[in-house]
């Protein structure tokens, strides 16, 4: 706890004392003088023990503050973010912000007048790849009216979708239609093939614009399905 100087520092003062007091004074004074000696190491005696009683205290105070100051800190910190997480879930702000759904394409609008010579129509029919190939089905009174096959050919011109050539007989029928966009020359080529029997119709769609080419089977089944329904 102590240096040597500040341990013997008051022993050797004492020690200087003591002789400067027996060389001076006569020998009457040397029992009153040693009892001052006494009374001096009685007192650094109890200054010293109070100086580790109070070093002793003051060590335990500096290493029991830092875990209380620590812990309060951690209270601290804990109590001030829980509510605050508690507020924000409460009024949503925690979380994400949903995006703007991204806004649909306008309807698809198709040329009434539109016109096809079978020879463009079967060069483009060479040349394009398949967008979309499925297969439809069909209501039972669509079916049943196919016993008049041109009654499917007025139905779908109706709605701008043109029949080039059309086939076969009993339970399969074959179509081949095409359609143009309105506001451009885009053109929708369509392979139709029906099965009487199992209520069922066979598409296969090319175009030239490709990304249109769902948008425009979607008609197309909308429009196969109202046939024979008036």
């Amino acid at each position: 706890m102590f240096t040597d100087k500040e341990h013997r520092g008051p022993f050797v003062f004492s020690e200087e004392l003591g002789n400067l007091s027996i060389g001076v004074e006569s020998a009457s004074n040397v029992v009153s003088t040693q009892m001052i000696e006494a009374n001096d190491n009685d007192l650094l005696l109890s200054t010293s023990e109070k100086e580790e009683n109070r070093g002793a205290s003051s060590n335990g105070s500096a290493y029991s503050a830092p875990s209380i100051d620590v812990s309060s800190n951690q209270l601290l910190a804990t109590h001030s973010t829980q509510p605050s997480v508690a507020i924000d879930d409460l009024l949503g702000l925690g979380l994400p912000v949903a995006p703007n759904p991204a806004p649909s394409p306008p309807p698809l609008k198709l040329n009434a007048r539109a016109v096809l010579d079978p020879s463009t129509f079967q060069q483009k029919w060479r040349q394009l790849p398949i967008s979309v190939s499925q297969e439809y089905s069909m209501n039972p009174q669509g079916v049943a009216a196919l016993t008049t096959p041109q009654s499917l050919l007025r139905h779908m011109q109706g709605n701008s979708i043109h029949c080039i050539a059309s086939g076969g007989q009993a339970p399969n029928f074959k179509f081949f239609f095409f359609a143009q966009k309105a506001e451009e020359s885009s053109t929708f080529l369509v392979e139709c093939v029906i099965n009487s029997a199992s209520c069922k119709a066979q598409l296969k769609i090319k175009a030239d614009d490709q990304s249109t080419s769902q948008a425009f089977s979607a008609f197309f089944q909308s429009v196969l399905s109202t046939f024979g329904m008036t």
